[in-house]
């Protein structure tokens, strides 16, 4: 997280993730601290589906057989030839490439 933070390391979140930390983390205070830090993270871009992306990306996860957090992040990464960076073997087998987080890092070291 450090590399993202200095941003040696250029990572794509979806506003989708950012909201569930936030309701996962649940007190206004914590939220709120986690926003602010991640606000300065140079290497981070928070990214805003529209809703026609978003059923698209439904659409894709029924053919895939994923559910619907899963298929947002499988459009997302297939759209913009990303991989998709994640311990969820879930995404194995997909068109995407699937890289632990250890690995990504790796690459940019």
């Amino acid at each position: 997280m450090n590399r993202v933070k200095e941003g040696s390391v250029r990572v794509f979140m979806l506003h989708f993730d950012v909201h569930g930390i936030s309701a996962i983390l649940g007190r206004p205070d914590l939220a709120s601290r986690f926003l602010s830090e991640i606000l300065t993270w140079r290497g981070l871009t928070v990214v805003d589906l529209p809703v026609r992306e978003e059923a698209a990306a439904c659409e894709l996860a029924s053919k895939a057989g994923l559910d619907f957090d899963d298929g947002l992040h499988y459009y997302f990464a297939r759209s913009r030839g990303l991989p998709i960076v994640s311990f969820d073997r879930d995404f194995d087998g997909l068109d995407v490439r699937r890289v632990e987080p250890r690995e990504i890092l790796a690459e940019s070291a």
